[in-house]
């Protein structure tokens, strides 16, 4: 009888046990199913957050010729206005990746692919000739942007410009530029008429072809023979490759020989600097002058130094 009574008690036991394991199984079940549930909900919302790309504003061009007012940068003032004359040397540096896609000056959407640059006050468009001085390769470009505003450069190339000019491992270079007259005169025309071509699909003039001679005879007085005929070669230095350009800083120019000299020891810490006599319009100066420097590097790099030392009149000079 005991036993009895202890087998039912243990079949009792087992059931209840069973029950709770079900419970406990259920409750597991619900809690795993929960817990997949928000962690599908929580990838759901980073996906959202970062696999979704967000709306981005769309730039609209709305491009204008533009001259402008006189405007300020860092202290500086410029003076934008139309120089058909205008023809200069300096420093070049080049912009890309960072603008690209962003509004130019005067409303274009700058492209780091197209042949074009920045100035500070030729007027936008405008058509230059840039000439990298020290390999003497050059690119016609379309004006359409403001600056460059570091130092005392002169323009800022497109990416695109920099590759053809090997100016973009230094950084900087060496150049001339020059406008061109006609081709600006055109592209002022086409612009004012709401039309802004890139330099690339311009008309192109019609020009005679010029034929450059090999040789030429020279007719010389003979004793036996009354005229003898000499071919003689003709050597073109068409591209000037072996001309030399030094570059200076010039700090300051005065009309006494005193203050040049007072300068002159105030700027001790630069090496090179020498007072170099001028005569300007009938008039003689004293032009206290760092240089002259083979590094175009340097050179950048002591003008900004000067700059941020307050010699806001240095200026570069190439001769």
């Amino acid at each position: 009888m005991k036993i009895n009574l202890f087998h039912n008690k243990q079949l009792s036991f087992s059931k209840k046990n069973f029950l709770k394991l079900n419970q406990i199984y259920f409750l597991f079940l619900t809690f795993l199913i929960q817990s997949c549930t928000s962690g599908v909900e929580v990838a759901a919302n980073l996906g959202k957050k970062y696999l979704i790309p967000k709306e981005e504003k769309t730039i609209t061009a709305k491009p204008i010729y533009k001259i402008g007012n006189k405007y300020n940068v860092k202290g500086k003032y410029y003076f934008p206005k139309k120089d058909l004359y205008y023809n200069k040397t300096g420093i070049a540096s080049w912009y890309g990746p960072k603008f690209h896609g962003k509004l130019t000056a005067n409303g274009e959407i700058y492209n780091q692919y197209a042949l074009t640059a920045a100035h500070k006050t030729l007027p936008l468009p405008s058509a230059v000739k840039v000439t990298n001085l020290q390999n003497n390769k050059s690119i016609i470009l379309r004006i359409n942007d403001r600056g460059p505003f570091v130092n005392d450069r002169i323009i800022d190339l497109s990416s695109k410009a920099a590759d053809i000019l090997d100016l973009k491992k230094n950084g900087t270079g060496l150049v001339r530029v020059r406008i061109l007259k006609d081709k600006s005169l055109l592209l002022e025309k086409l612009a004012k008429n709401g039309s802004f071509p890139e330099i690339m699909d311009l008309p192109k003039a019609e020009l005679p072809t010029v034929n450059i001679p090999q040789t030429t005879s020279v007719k010389i007085d003979g004793t036996n023979k009354k005229y003898k005929s000499v071919k003689k070669r003709i050597k073109y230095d068409l591209n000037n490759l072996k001309k030399e350009y030094k570059i200076f800083i010039q700090l300051a120019s005065f009309s006494s020989s005193q203050n040049a000299k007072i300068m002159k020891e105030k700027v001790s810490y630069i090496e090179k600097v020498k007072i170099y006599k001028k005569l300007i319009r009938n008039k003689t100066f004293y032009q206290v002058k760092a240089g002259p420097f083979e590094s175009v590097k340097k050179v950048d790099e002591l003008h900004s130094l000067l700059l941020q030392k307050g010699m806001q009149g240095a200026k570069i000079i190439i001769e």
